[in-house]
């Protein structure tokens, strides 16, 4: 019962070949998950008049909003301009309720969802280019 199995010298090799191999994939695997991209930091820029703010999860934009410049308010929007049928011009104004009720931004185009879509190519776009980093 107490019988002893010895390898090759070669098998002790491929052995420690194979081991050292993963734990270097493992080091990269790990080292690899805790930097974080740098464009992960850019969260609020000034665009459209406005200053828009927004989140990451993972790699895709989040939660992206508009304040208003002079007193940081949360802006509301207005795109009743495109469900009126006699309206040439859809568009959504982003109205700041702090400061006299003063249209803020205005994205030309569609509703909310289509102003927030052009903000989020907007932002996709500066990164991609770098520009974000001037900001």
């Amino acid at each position: 019962m107490v019988d002893s199995y010895s390898l090759p010298g070669w098998a002790w090799l491929l052995i420690f070949i194979f081991a050292l191999i993963g734990m270097i994939n493992i080091y990269l695997a790990f080292k690899g998950e805790s930097e974080e991209p740098e464009f992960k930091s850019y969260v609020e820029d000034f665009m459209y008049g406005a200053k828009w703010r927004w989140s990451w999860i993972g790699n895709q934009i989040s939660n992206v909003w508009c304040f208003c410049p002079r007193c940081d308010a949360i802006l509301v929007y207005d795109d009743s301009s495109c469900r009126s049928f006699y309206s040439d011009a859809n568009k959504t104004d982003f109205i700041c309720e702090n400061c006299s009720r003063n249209v803020v931004a205005s994205i030309s185009g569609g509703n909310k969802d289509y102003a927030t879509g052009a903000v989020e190519r907007e932002i996709d776009r500066r990164i991609r280019t770098g520009e974000y980093k001037k900001h």
